[in-house]
């Protein structure tokens, strides 16, 4: 069947028809059962094809075995988040052409579709994910459950309470014999706990935790142990002094093996421990420590930055200016993303600077909320009112 790949492609490239290729060596019917492996051929016929193309069928075949492991390391380096390793690969794979043509295309494009979330270009992602629905209807075992995963994680990363519901419909799907991807483990433990499902997000996590640790995944394996540790966050029965010494612990990690994405989450989530009991200098300093982290043109800058000012006007710690420029910045950065829930929000911490009594419009907008059952909005705004 893969011999039958490689003639179609380089006949196709060629400009031949299947009718010329076959020209004094078969018909036109068995040259289309080679290509579509419906039948046996001779090492002759392959041969005289081979020569007529001028292309050597055994160096080609090794050649498509490589891009089988290349794309096997790719999905690897994505899932291990190592991101020189996945740009060279993606550099590497970017060179071949007959992988779009091969039975690996559909991977091949869900992977491109998963490097796009691993770089929060959603928008990209979703297009490519779109395409694989429609054009590729009859996927290998293992590539429809890719498609399942990767779809998974793109409603992860909407702050819509009905995508993560969606998230958790489509993870639930994967076939783990067929697939053998672990990792799944962690992202349907985080759309749970997104929709406040503690146990069922313990459960996955825990098992997420569990695989991470066996295949040496320092930073998955951090991150599971940040999101354990986020579901006693706000906790006020909580030991708070366990659950601050537990992040340092997590942080130092992060420090020692060069984990930066993963120390920012940490801060960021450390910092929103403290601002749950009132001690919003030690939060400001956190959170400030979590901004300087990330990516300007993440929702983790957003999510981060608006932590950052709130925290700053519940403390009094900074003058009306500069919130107002904060405040600002993260307005036009939410505009540019297209997040209407920070749009919003920040549009309430600029009633808020401007007139403390407009806090009130928080109340409202709760209420609004939980009243369309928009929970996981309402849970958000809960925060800051």
């Amino acid at each position: 069947m893969i011999v039958g790949e490689i003639i179609r492609f380089y006949r196709e490239r060629a400009g031949l028809t299947q009718s010329q290729l076959g020209e004094g060596i078969c018909t036109t019917t068995h040259v289309s059962k080679i290509e579509r492996g419906k039948t046996a051929f001779s090492e002759e016929i392959i041969a005289l094809f081979s020569e007529r193309l001028n292309i050597d069928i055994q160096e080609e075949l090794a050649y498509l075995q490589k891009v089988k492991k290349l794309l096997r390391d790719w999905h690897n380096a994505i899932i291990l988040r190592r991101e020189k390793e996945i740009e060279q690969l993606k550099e590497r794979l970017e060179e071949s052409t007959i992988v779009q043509a091969s039975k690996y295309a559909a991977r091949y494009q869900l992977l491109i579709a998963r490097y796009h979330l691993f770089r929060n270009e959603l928008e990209s992602a979703f297009e490519i994910i779109s395409k694989v629905e429609k054009d590729y209807p009859n996927m290998l075992a293992f590539d429809y459950n890719l498609y399942l995963h990767v779809k998974g994680i793109y409603y992860l990363a909407s702050f819509n309470s009905e995508d993560h519901q969606k998230a958790i419909s489509v993870l639930n799907q994967i076939d783990l014999k067929e697939y053998g991807n672990k990792e799944y483990y962690f992202h349907l433990g985080t759309a749970y706990y997104l929709i406040d499902s503690k146990v069922m997000s313990f459960f996955y996590v825990d098992k997420a935790l569990r695989h991470f640790q066996e295949t040496n995944n320092y930073m998955q394996a951090n991150r599971a142990e940040a999101l354990m540790l986020l579901q006693l966050s706000g906790d006020l029965y909580s030991d708070f002094h366990y659950i601050v010494g537990r992040y340092k612990d997590l942080i130092s990690n992060c420090e020692q093996y060069g984990l930066e994405e993963n120390k920012g989450l940490l801060m960021n989530n450390l910092g929103y421990e403290y601002y749950s009991r009132g001690f919003f200098e030690e939060a400001k300093s956190y959170f400030e420590e979590a901004l300087a982290l990330a990516d300007e043109n993440s929702n983790s800058y957003l999510v981060r930055l608006y932590n950052f000012v709130d925290s700053c006007m519940e403390g009094k710690l900074a003058k009306k200016r500069v919130l107002q420029r904060l405040i600002k910045e993260g307005a036009n950065k939410a505009k540019e993303r297209g997040n209407t829930l920070h749009i919003t929000l920040f549009k309430l911490l600029k009633f808020r600077v401007e007139e403390p009594l407009m806090k009130r419009y928080g109340k409202l907008l709760f209420l609004h909320y939980v009243g369309s059952n928009k929970h996981e909005k309402a849970t958000e705004v809960s925060l800051y009112i």
